[in-house]
């Protein structure tokens, strides 16, 4: 059978799938359930499941009857977000302030979907597909646990692909794009150290407020002043915490954070800059600053180019060019895809979302009223599936 007339069969089932995990979202490091429903799903394929001694998530091998060839990994995140669901559909989260505003349940869905494609075409297809149902993206840890713990050998893919839900692509569309595709996220951590006093007498203290103020302003020059208009970057000061009564001059004041951007040089150069930035304006009010930043962060997505020309034929042949999206510029936001990439090359692609007749669907990821249009759900089937076979078997 063809592709599209297999995913036309089984759609409905999907989407009762898709609902079900919506409707019982689980955190990070949380997904007990979702991964035995998983399991539940596809215990009449062919798919090995891997020991890789981790409590949630599932990684399983499936191979393709037509003879040996490349591995190829196919990876979907399993966890939802601490948010209280406005969103009305009727099948809407029944845990309070849980909920798959991230489209995590989507991709759950799609992957399952395209694993019973795949079960069902496996007289079709060379080689082998490593399954990967990741928990933990939204808190980060999930792909560097799967990492360590050998996701990434026995055996090692030759690449890896996902995709992510996007509300700014209509339903029914695939948005593609060689090259940066998400941002690197680093957390960065500073605290400025006054010696504290009564807030009437500012003069015999050094008050650590308004430096904190002044560091956030010049974090801001690094953007507009020290970087090329054409080189994307955000700095966002997100918490500042000081002080502890209306009359009392503060000794410290802490302020995080996030810095994105879509290069290592890039990444380097800004961390660098903060670190000066906050010790010479700090010691210009005889105050002290220091920079800390939390880990090395995620990386960030980077396509690599001949999977994205892969991905734009088989598109073609499948759903036609009219439903290709090609996405001009890269998005700030951050995905812990990337962690495998920094080991194998790979592509993450956007699964577009939006119903122009639904505000609803607008609404911007990790919203409490954010709605993904189901028609989405074949639609990243097809286009999953028919890009693992044309890969495998080395179509284009």
């Amino acid at each position: 059978m063809e592709i599209q007339e297999i995913v036309e069969e089984i759609k409905d089932e999907m989407i009762r799938i898709r609902r079900h995990i919506h409707a019982h979202p689980e955190l990070s490091h949380e997904e007990y359930e979702t991964t035995q429903f998983v399991k539940e799903q596809l215990k009449d394929t062919s798919i090995e499941w891997q020991e890789l001694g981790l409590e949630t998530g599932a990684v399983g091998l499936m191979h393709g009857k037509a003879g040996e060839g490349p591995v190829l990994m196919l990876r979907a995140d399993l966890d939802a977000l601490p948010i209280d669901e406005e969103s009305g559909v009727e099948f809407k989260s029944e845990k309070p302030n849980v909920m798959h505003a991230c489209g995590h349940d989507v991709h759950t869905t799609v992957l399952i979907g395209a694993a019973k494609v795949l079960e069902r075409t496996r007289d079709e297809w060379k080689g082998t597909i490593k399954f990967v149902f990741q928990p933990s993206e939204e808190r980060a840890g999930g792909a560097t646990e799967l990492i360590e713990a050998g996701v990434l050998e026995n055996p090692k893919p030759d690449h890896a692909v996902c995709l992510h839900t996007w509300p700014s692509t209509e339903a029914g569309k695939i948005g593609i794009r060689p090259g940066p595709m998400t941002s690197a996220n680093d957390t960065f951590h500073v605290t400025v150290k006054g010696t504290g006093g009564h807030g009437a007498h500012p003069e015999k203290s050094v008050d650590p407020i308004p430096v904190a103020g002044d560091v956030v302003d010049m974090f801001q020059r690094i953007i507009s002043r020290n970087l090329s208009p054409f080189e994307p970057a955000v700095i966002t000061a997100g918490q500042i915490d000081g002080g502890t009564a209306n009359n009392v001059i503060a000794t410290k004041v802490n302020i995080s954070g996030t810095v994105r951007t879509l290069n290592q040089t890039t990444r380097d150069y800004i961390k660098k800059r903060m670190a000066e930035i906050a010790h010479h304006v700090a010691a210009a009010s005889n105050a002290e600053a220091e920079v800390d930043f939390k880990g090395a962060g995620c990386p960030p997505v980077i396509n690599d180019p001949h999977l994205t020309g892969l991905l734009e034929q088989s598109l073609k042949d499948r759903i036609g060019e009219e439903n290709i999206d090609y996405l001009k510029v890269p998005s700030t936001g951050s995905e812990d895809f990337a962690y495998y990439l920094e080991h194998i090359p790979g592509m993450l692609f956007r699964l577009g979302t939006r119903d122009d007749e639904d505000s609803r669907t607008h609404l911007p990821l990790h919203n409490p009223g954010i709605v993904f249009d189901e028609r989405a759900i074949p639609t990243g089937i097809t286009a999953m599936s028919g890009f693992a076979i044309d890969y495998l078997n080395g179509v284009h």
